[in-house]
């Protein structure tokens, strides 16, 4: 079943910034499939939305999540470059 904001449209970068404030940028990692198939379905969503901004505002705003979410030591993985 998949949850219906993910079709909700995205107009605006601080509408951008909200979805990937909200998204778990770790749950490749979980051992539960349902937060495995929703967090894969919102990045993947987050990865088309993006193509509609400014590539680099779109790095900029995916870069400061990272950074506020994650321990240094597991950034670099997860940082997107310009």
């Amino acid at each position: 079943m998949e949850d219906s904001h993910l079709h909700d449209a995205i107009l605006t970068l601080e509408q951008f910034a909200a979805l990937v404030e909200a998204h778990d940028l770790t749950y490749q990692y979980s051992d539960d499939h349902c937060v495995w198939e929703r967090g894969q379905s919102e990045y993947w969503r987050i990865r088309n939305v993006c193509k509609q901004f400014p590539r680099e505002d779109v790095v900029r705003i995916w870069n400061a999540a990272v950074t506020r979410k994650l321990v240094p030591e597991a950034r670099a993985e997860f940082y997107w470059s310009a």
